[in-house]
């Protein structure tokens, strides 16, 4: 993994998926990262902890989630302007699934105080999220019974 820090071009993606002015994320986003993994690195491992969020900036990813002791099963892919890590975040629980790189991807990192702030100046924007998490949790409740 090798880190770097945000440009405009990442902002805008950002700002697409969060529904924001790019000058807004980059006044609430003070820490924003772009980190780059090379295919199958694990970007988040099931059952950790954690509460960054993450946006998918290049490159496509794998959700998997554990069905037995050494089996794996993808439950969704996640494409550039997609958001993971939202669960964690909201309900400070453990990783839900795993997200591995199928190639070489780069996705934004947003920590936790950052993220805070971008929701306390947009509302709206935490209960589209909260929705989303909410479907996600659901989605793969669902599939871990199939």
């Amino acid at each position: 993994m090798t880190e770097r820090k945000a440009v405009h071009t990442d902002l805008k993606i950002l700002a697409k998926t969060f529904d924001v002015l790019p000058s807004e994320l980059e006044a609430a986003l003070g820490s924003l990262a772009v980190l780059a993994f090379e295919p199958g690195a694990v970007i988040l491992e099931e059952g950790g902890t954690g509460t960054d969020v993450y946006v998918v900036i290049k490159g496509k990813m794998s959700v998997l989630q554990s069905r037995w002791v050494f089996l794996k099963k993808e439950v969704a892919q996640l494409v550039p302007g997609n958001l993971f890590g939202e669960i964690g975040f909201l309900v400070a629980a453990r990783r839900s699934a795993s997200v591995v790189a199928k190639e070489q991807c780069e996705v934004a990192r947003i920590t936790i105080n950052d993220f805070k702030l971008l929701l306390t100046h947009h509302p709206e924007l935490q209960a589209r999220i909260e929705e989303m998490a909410r479907r996600r949790l659901y989605s793969l409740s669902a599939s871990s019974r199939s």
